[in-house]
């Protein structure tokens, strides 16, 4: 049974120091496409999507209050469906990084229903993760141009938010079977964590 936890914590440690899926470096606009393994799809077209410079609180008046992203850097993961893999394999990058300064909350938004995060938080001890659904109405996703149209889910990124609410960083990847920079938001983070 000792052998069977080393094992799986030292897989697990493995899928956070190297991810097991390509990481995206390219990016795309909220609002336009996105791909799966080459087919295209369309991404709820909002006359103005998020976009950094902007405060978090318009986007997601749907899924939480204002305050909750005000106060402390937020590091913010967006992902389809924390049930298939890519996004599982994004969820324990943010949760389980040592790089992440303790000051920064970890924010994970999906459309799954909310027993879905909280089944999944607790099977993959990912419980110092905050998680927001976007199940109801999709209104995060419509007002953020994320919405994928085609199958109602979320497109792939990740965004840092400073103290005061405001974006700072966004990336959101045009093939959603690759992962975000994660290392890059996560230095973004922890760089506007430290300041005062």
């Amino acid at each position: 049974m000792k052998i069977i936890i080393l094992i799986s914590s030292l897989f697990l440690s493995a899928c956070v120091s190297k991810p097991s899926y390509k990481v995206s470096q390219k990016e795309i606009k909220p609002g336009t496409e996105v791909s799966v393994k080459g087919k295209k799809l369309k991404l709820f077209d909002k006359t103005k999507p998020i976009k950094t410079g902007e405060s978090i609180s318009k986007f997601t008046k749907g899924i939480a209050n204002p305050e909750e992203f005000e106060g402390q850097v937020t590091l913010i993961n967006v992902v389809p469906s924390v049930d298939t893999t890519v996004c599982e394999e994004q969820t324990h990058i943010l949760g389980e990084s040592k790089k992440i300064h303790p000051s920064v909350k970890r924010v994970s938004i999906s459309r799954d229903l909310p027993m879905a995060q909280a089944r999944f938080a607790k099977e993959a001890k990912l419980e110092n993760i905050t998680y927001y659904s976007d199940f109801k109405e999709a209104a995060f996703g419509k007002e953020s141009g994320l919405l994928i149209i085609d199958n109602g889910l979320l497109a792939r990124g990740v965004m840092v938010v400073d103290k005061e609410g405001v974006i700072r960083y966004m990336q959101f990847v045009p093939e959603l079977t690759e992962l975000p920079n994660m290392d890059k938001a996560i230095a973004v983070a922890n760089d506007l964590a430290k300041k005062k």
